[in-house]
């Protein structure tokens, strides 16, 4: 089960911003922590991360993934509706990861990052990210 850490970020963020409650209650925040330690596990698995590098990588999720969900609930009280917003909020927060990640990994689990699932999403995150950047 190799889902890309883009994706499950993603995925979250619009359950949590789409998919109504029941009986018109609130939608219910997801779970941070469960979201997080199944992401630590699929990372720690395909990557075969030390316990150094496992106590690193739960510390850069249990961190920007609240913040990324933060700044995407901010602005949808702004009555932001915009996807591009949104989407280009959660390039920022998962551009970030990607770089903390990239110190924390040795450079033969970098190499294989970039290769996997997560490597393409990150292709296509910079791509974005570079396609939303004025011409110099």
């Amino acid at each position: 089960m190799r889902k890309s850490l883009y994706l499950l970020f993603l995925t979250g963020a619009l359950f949590f911003f789409h998919v109504p409650g029941a009986f018109a209650q609130e939608p219910q925040e997801p779970d941070i922590d469960k979201i997080v330690s199944t992401q630590v596990e699929n990372l720690t698995k395909t990557f075969k991360l030390d316990e150094v590098q496992v106590f690193y990588v739960d510390s850069i999720l249990q961190y920007n993934y609240p913040a990324m969900m933060d700044e995407l609930n901010k602005t949808k009280r702004t009555g932001a509706s915009n996807d591009e917003t949104f989407q280009s909020i959660s390039d920022k927060w998962m551009a970030a990861t990607d770089e903390a990640f990239e110190k924390v990994f040795t450079e033969e689990q970098w190499q294989k990052y970039l290769k996997s699932t997560y490597g393409k999403e990150k292709k296509r995150r910079d791509k974005r990210i570079s396609d939303r950047q004025p011409a110099r």
